[in-house]
């Protein structure tokens, strides 16, 4: 014997509508459709249940013992369902996963940000959020940063630093040159012109350190911030030193390079995350990203 066809969903919602309005109207007010449809839906559910859930009394909208049987039991599972569906809806919309980097203004603006549509169109999934740290931090900064990946505050660092953490893991992203920058193109100018310098930058010292002899005779500017100095260099003629992989930015400014000059910076440039027995598949995604652009 073959079973019967499960009832239509759609004509036990209209039931369901139906039995809770004052009448077949309201119900298709509600419902966004006709009277007559509610009425259709409602016969053809009855045909097929084999019972009359409302009486029919043009001046009664009642519905039969059947209905009143049925009518709770079908408010409840509507109800469920209802609220599954939701719970269903907030997880896909919540389907991005959030990584929090923390990176220097300068080193987002000529380095990450222009390779940033490479990773979103392979990884859409995953929202990046960005908060400024120190390219080069010093030793209160680098226990700050160890302090805020350990408390999940951030998920990743990028800058050129060691941090001495057990439960902090890094990749190294490269050797970090510093070239010196200047809207002045000839070099015999270079040591003459005045030096915006970052006195509190280990790397900046060593740089003023090898040229000493150079630099004797030249004015040093105190400039903790590279888009800072580097818009001061387009106003008066001076010179900065920059990582040598901002000057093939197309946001970076039109200024003489001096690669002649460059010298590589200690630490490298790395990538921090604190260690887990199984990282995220964004954060794996996303490091390895980094790798594969900084060859």
């Amino acid at each position: 014997m073959s079973r019967k066809a499960a009832p239509s969903l759609n004509a036990l919602r209209v039931f369901d509508v139906a039995a809770r309005c004052q009448s077949f109207k309201q119900a298709a007010q509600q419902l966004g459709v006709t009277q007559a449809a509610v009425t259709r839906q409602i016969q053809a559910l009855e045909k097929q249940l084999e019972m009359t859930l409302f009486h029919r009394d043009n001046r009664v909208h009642a519905l039969t013992p059947a209905g009143l049987e049925l009518a709770p039991q079908l408010e409840s599972i509507f109800k469920q369902l209802d609220q599954t569906l939701e719970r269903a809806k907030h997880l896909s919309e919540n389907n991005t996963t959030t990584l929090t980097v923390a990176i220097a203004t300068a080193r987002l603006r000529f380095w990450l940000n222009q390779q940033l549509d490479d990773f979103q169109s392979l990884y859409p999934h995953v929202q990046l959020n960005f908060v400024t740290c120190s390219d080069v931090p010093d030793a209160e900064q680098t226990a700050q940063l160890a302090a805020r990946l350990s408390h999940d505050s951030v998920d990743l660092v990028i800058a050129a630093a060691t941090l001495r953490d057990k439960n902090i893991s890094s990749q190294t992203l490269g050797e970090i040159e510093l070239v010196p920058v200047s809207a002045e193109a000839e070099p015999a100018r270079l040591w003459q012109l005045p030096w915006l310098i970052n006195k509190d930058n280990v790397s900046h010292q060593r740089f003023l350190k090898e040229h000493t002899t150079e630099l004797k005779q030249t004015h040093l500017v105190h400039c903790d911030d590279t888009l800072m100095a580097l818009e001061l260099l387009q106003s008066q003629p001076r010179v900065t030193l920059i990582d040598k992989r901002y000057t093939q930015s197309p946001q970076f400014p039109a200024l003489q390079v001096f690669n002649e000059f460059a010298q590589p910076l200690k630490p490298q440039l790395s990538v921090f995350y604190r260690k887990r027995r199984q990282q995220s598949v964004a954060l794996v995604a996303f490091t390895q990203w980094l790798q594969l652009i900084s060859k």
